[in-house]
């Protein structure tokens, strides 16, 4: 009777246990598990998931876990596990078992996003990593955990401490595992010199047998300790259909430890010190692999330690101010939170004590301390350098800005550039073709030379093949890149924009914010007597560019905040406060004319009225940054378009445009901006859009890659590729400059990967190279690309 198969996960059914299904053809499955997940693949249309599954196989469906509904739905559980977005909607990393290829993913992601609540679902294959938005007035996590569980697989929450545990446990079985493999590779080469020393000076059988048997032993530990992850490995790939590294060098060391086991007892010379060298050369690049991740990964760590994990709140308790120490995640909006000299600040709000210094270079990368004056913003990360300040909290720790960025660093490389997506598919033909190779070098020279020479000849060619380099070739020089770019103050939130900066060929800037400095007043026209402490009140919480110079020119001229008005409305180009009865307005000459009050001949970018009576206007400017002609040169020089896109109507613009030597476009509108960039992408331009991220946004969105300078608005993580942390447009032109370089870096590291492979491949067919040869010169071609890529760090 020939062998039946589950329908779902295409194992074989057990003999006398087998559950049918009557359909227009029988179906059988080998557990109820197995016929639940079929039948609601079913119901949801999902059943192109066989055919994305092909002909491989799946672990049976076990029962899924009970999950603790109060626990995963508590506010204490919600608060340190889940992102709060500004929508309502929550976020929540997971952790995936049971995943086995790209359809699994495909699975999972299609099932969760019909279910209700579920908003978006981002699955990175690599990492077995789930980011979930939902909406928890719809669904919960119990209820998208049993969902995963439902269909086959075992989802858990994402804890960065356990993985940091899990991180630390690895590097140390990797040292044990390498302690191993290099403690019996010295050990088996000093036995085989005394073998090669007794066989020129007449060393006796039993001697040399028993040489030999020690060689045995110690090429077994690091055949089966330090080896133990590429059996592992290349049984895993061979199951799904994957041919790799660990498999050529799985079968480089078990032929040749096999075939030495043969010659040892027929008499013939065995290669016991080849099989520890095959091992402990590669691993070696494994280890060394291992340790470039965990450097490139440094920028991670470092954020993760700027995070407080407690603070001093102050809180009244029985009528009495108390500082209570609390972990982030508990302190509300609106809480008071003293800092001390040298602590950090762990969540973003605005200072009340009148000064403070602190360091912002966990942030952008400044050395020089920043003085900061009362109702100033403060952001998670600074560090206090002077005496002790209070300052209350306007953003949930989660969402403050320190806490933000960890988050996309963790996210940073989700997204696969087209140039490893391109490797990826060519070392998966790759190993086909070497395996082949290796077959063909066997059958030619044994019927040369005798089958002992052809299988040393396959197990070299196998071994000298070993796809490493490749697989190294362009991940470590991107993630080398992202991490220097922010060192420079830039926060790449994707490695794949590194590669789209490097064939930019349309740079848009934005003028207000991005090439210009902050605005400031530059003249002040009364038109009747005023009290600036009103005007204050007016601006004080709209944090426009212009409010906020505003604001610094009346703290200046010994305004105070401390007027509360009865209403403030935020309009089309002003604002509207209510106090004691009076109307307050605020905004733009159109805006003030709207409200009809009589302006006359005043001039200015900003008009105040009092109860419709005009009584002050400013005039504002905006110097152009000093770095701003140095960018603009050196993009025309790397051969890119460069244009100014503004919304502003001076004629400021138009001058600017002029001294840069760059086309200018403006007044323009968000959608006549956007309109721009999607001809411009329609052209077949690749397009980098620079800005602020306020009127920025759709075309931020839009771009191939958007640039935006992080002072200018919050929304500038949320729309923009890459966040200019410190402001500055020498950043800008340093993380091109980046971008190319690490390009420029992977594309020789492939070139190094296919040197290496056409030249060597054909000397190792050819009989030139022996096994421990084949290992040693694997092991250059991965440290020649790993020092390649250290370029990046200099």
């Amino acid at each position: 009777m020939s062998e039946i198969l589950c329908a779902h996960c295409h194992l074989p059914c057990p003999p006398k246990g087998a559950i049918k299904l009557e359909q227009p053809q029988p179906l059988y499955f080998c557990c109820h598990g197995c016929q639940q997940v079929f039948l609601l693949l079913h119901s949801l249309n999902l059943q192109t998931f066989y055919d994305k599954l092909d002909k491989g196989t799946l672990s049976p469906v076990t029962p899924a876990p009970n999950y603790d509904e109060a626990r995963y739905t508590s506010k204490p559980f919600l608060q340190t596990f889940t992102t709060h977005l500004e929508n309502g909607d929550l976020e929540v990393a997971l952790l995936l078992e049971n995943i086995h290829c790209s359809a699994c993913i495909w699975l999972i992601e299609r099932v969760l996003l019909k279910q209700e609540g579920i908003q978006s679902v981002q699955i990175n294959y690599t990492t077995h990593r789930a980011y979930v938005i939902f909406d928890p007035n719809a669904t919960h996590i119990p209820h998208i955990l049993n969902t995963i569980a439902s269909i086959g697989y075992h989802a858990s929450i994402y804890d960065p401490n356990t993985q940091d545990k899990r991180a630390k446990k690895e590097h140390e079985s990797h040292y044990i595992a390498l302690v191993v493999g290099i403690f019996s590779t010295m050990n088996v080469m000093w036995i085989a010199i005394a073998s090669y020393a007794g066989y020129f000076s007449g060393m006796d059988s039993s001697m040399a047998f028993k040489l030999h048997i020690a060689s045995w032993i110690l090429s077994s530990l690091t055949l089966f300790i330090t080896g133990a992850g590429f059996f592992r490995g290349a049984f895993y790939g061979l199951k799904h259909g994957f041919l790799g590294m660990d498999l050529g060098v799985s079968l480089g060391a078990l032929g040749t430890y096999l075939y030495s086991i043969y010659a040892l007892f027929k008499g013939l010379e065995p290669y016991f010190e080849s099989v520890s060298m095959i091992i402990t050369f590669v691993f070696i690049s494994k280890f060394l692999e291992l340790k470039a991740k965990i450097r490139a990964n440094s920028v991670l760590d470092g954020l993760q330690s700027s995070l407080p994990v407690q603070v001093l709140l102050l809180k009244e308790i029985e009528g009495q101010i108390q500082r209570v120490l609390v972990s982030p995640e508990e302190v509300e909006v609106g809480a008071h939170i003293e800092v001390l000299a040298g602590e950090s600040v762990a969540l973003d709000g605005v200072l009340e004590s009148e000064s403070a210094q602190v360091s912002t270079q966990a942030i952008n990368g400044e050395n020089t301390p920043t003085t900061l004056q009362k109702g100033d913003h403060i952001l998670a990360g600074y560090t206090n350098h002077a005496n002790t300040f209070i300052y209350q909290t306007t953003m949930p720790f989660k969402r403050s800005l320190l806490s933000q960025m960890v988050q996309l660093v963790q996210k940073s490389f989700m997204s696969k550039p087209a140039i490893q997506e391109d490797t990826n598919k060519l070392v998966r033909y790759f190993g086909v073709v070497v395996l082949a190779i290796a077959f063909l070098s066997f059958l030619a020279w044994w019927f040369f030379a005798g089958a002992q020479r052809g299988l040393v000849v396959a197990i070299s060619v196998v071994v000298v093949a070993c796809p490493c380099a490749f697989a190294l070739a362009t991940p470590i020089a991107l993630i080398l890149g992202t991490n220097r770019a922010f060192l420079q103050g830039v926060l790449i939130k994707q490695a794949s924009s590194l590669e789209t900066l490097a064939k930019a060929t349309q740079v848009f800037l934005d003028k207000t914010g991005t090439l210009t400095d902050s605005l400031s007043v530059r003249a002040q026209h009364t038109h009747a007597p005023y009290d600036p402490n009103l005007l204050l009140a007016l601006i004080w919480h709209n944090n426009h560019p212009i409010s906020l110079a505003l604001s610094t020119f009346l703290q200046a001229q010994h305004a105070r905040a401390g007027l509360a008005l009865e209403s403030i409305t935020q309009e089309i180009g002003g604002l509207e406060g209510i106090y004691q009865g009076h109307i307050l307005h605020g905004g733009s000459l159109a805006y003030l004319q709207s409200k009809g009050v009589e302006l006359g001949n005043a001039e200015g970018d900003f008009f105040y009225s009092l109860d419709h009576q005009l009584l002050a206007s400013f005039s504002l400017h905006a110097p152009l940054k000093p770095d701003a002609p140095e960018l603009v040169s050196q993009l025309k020089k790397m051969g890119l378009g460069v244009e100014i896109l503004s919304g502003d109507a001076s004629k400021e613009v138009f001058n600017i445009a002029q001294n840069l030597g760059i086309a200018c476009q403006a007044p323009l509108s968000p959608p006549e901006k956007l309109a721009i960039v999607n001809q411009a992408i329609g052209n077949q331009q690749i397009v980098v859009m620079v800005g602020d991220g306020m009127n920025d946004a759709p075309s931020l969105a839009q771009s191939q890659v958007s640039i935006c300078m992080h002072a200018g608005n919050d929304l500038s993580l949320i729309y923009s590729d890459v966040v200019v942390l410190n402001n500055r447009l020498s950043s800008v032109l340093k993380t091109f400059q980046i971008a190319r370089h690490a390009y420029k870096i992977a594309k020789q590291n492939l070139i190094i990967s296919l040197a290496y492979n056409a030249l060597l491949i054909p000397c190792a067919v050819c009989g030139l190279i022996n096994p421990p040869l084949a290992a040693l010169s694997m092991s250059l071609s991965s440290l020649l690309v790993v020092g390649n890529s250290f370029r990046l760090r200099g």
